[in-house]
């Protein structure tokens, strides 16, 4: 193997494969490794935690083709330092030792077998195939994700709901204390449908890598079992989590007693310093609505209280609601409205958050019951 690659072509393809591969150290140690795969003037790079794998390719100039995996962290490490000139790598087939130049800098790395690099899933075949514009996709799952059951628990809440139909695509995540649910609008120009649950690793992962790349369109590929979502520039394959998920439409209440209206980068703010004081046990704050006063208490047994007072438009009967603070962060640090709309039916009932622009993104939050 030969070849000589761009070094910032180079440092984004490996920024894109390098955080799945695996850190855990009682797993096979291939897969801290980034699989190289030269052919045909392509750079084929793959990474694979088992879970998921993620694959991105670059043009290069090859002078001899082969295959090698290189520990993805040290490339990282060296890419982000060489100098910006062509860099060129070069394998001794006999050692898998691989010489890395860069103008004055040279590197030697020692590289495990190709062989070694367990089959990642391939390209979907005979799926279901949708194209779809990126930026709403994501917007989708930044507003949803958050809110899944923490990954560990690999059950169907777990993941996030999918649903496409017409030129709809609807999102929703829940843990079973908090309820995210959004609609986008998208050219879904051959009408096709699809309902998956996908894990919110893997949705986690396709944020992290479009934050710094320029795609516009992503393919939606999926099977009764498995997903891949592809754009220009990579593409990522992930099991799809099997079950049905809650009918959560159920638990969106269509009216509410209570509304407030509170300026959404006050109520930050205000969250953010009463919560020096919350017991880091519970994380709760006391929400108290008054005539056009939002009132914020936290308190911790042994340490000491806090309260912050902001203005905003309330209509309905003063009410004391206490919740778990982070919750309503995650929620309303999503939004672009500059102001939050509120909408409560009592102390213990869940309470709905929701951008003031916006009425196909709600986020539904459990209170939590205060002795």
């Amino acid at each position: 193997m030969l070849f000589t690659i761009d070094r910032d072509s180079l440092l984004n393809k490996l920024r894109v494969v390098e955080k799945v591969t695996s850190q855990r150290g009682n797993v096979q140690p291939v897969l801290a490794n980034v699989l190289f795969d030269v052919k045909d003037n392509i750079l084929n790079l793959s990474a694979t935690d088992l879970e998921i794998s993620v694959k991105a390719n670059a043009a290069v100039a090859v002078k001899k083709e082969g295959k090698i995996t290189l520990p993805a962290k040290k490339l990282v490490e060296i890419a982000s330092k060489l100098p910006d000139k062509p860099v060129e790598f070069s394998l001794n087939e006999d050692t898998n030792i691989v010489s890395v130049s860069c103008g004055n800098s040279k590197f030697e790395i020692i590289g495990i077998s190709a062989s070694e690099f367990p089959k990642t899933e391939e390209e979907i075949e005979g799926g279901s195939e949708i194209e779809i514009e990126l930026e709403p996709f994501i917007k989708s799952i930044k507003n949803t994700v958050y809110a899944a059951a923490n990954y560990e628990n690999r059950n169907v809440i777990s993941g996030v709901f999918c649903q496409i139909k017409g030129n709809n695509i609807e999102m929703a995540a829940t843990d079973g204390n908090r309820l995210t649910r959004i609609v986008e609008k998208i050219n879904n120009k051959d009408d096709k449908t699809a309902k998956l649950v996908i894990p919110s690793k893997t949705l986690n992962e396709f944020l992290r890598i479009c934050f710094f790349l320029p795609d516009e369109k992503v393919i939606l590929i999926a099977n009764n079992s498995k997903l891949t979502l592809k754009t220009m520039s990579f593409s990522i394959n992930s099991r799809l989590i099997e079950g049905e998920y809650p009918p959560y439409q159920q638990l969106i209440p269509k009216t509410t007693a209570n509304k407030a209206l509170i300026d959404r980068h006050e109520l930050i703010d205000a969250l953010d310093r009463v919560s020096i004081m919350v017991n880091d046990r519970t994380s709760i704050v006391k929400f108290v609505f008054g005539e056009n006063k939002l009132i914020l208490k936290a308190e911790t047994p042994n340490s000491g209280n806090s309260e912050d007072v902001i203005d905003c438009k309330y209509e309905g009967e003063d009410l004391s609601i206490a919740f778990n603070y982070k919750y309503v962060l995650d929620s309303i640090k999503t939004m672009e409205a500059k102001e939050v709309k509120v909408g409560l039916n009592g102390s213990l009932s869940a309470t709905l958050f929701k951008p003031e622009s916006e009425e196909e993104y709600i986020c539904l939050i459990m209170p939590i019951q205060i002795r």
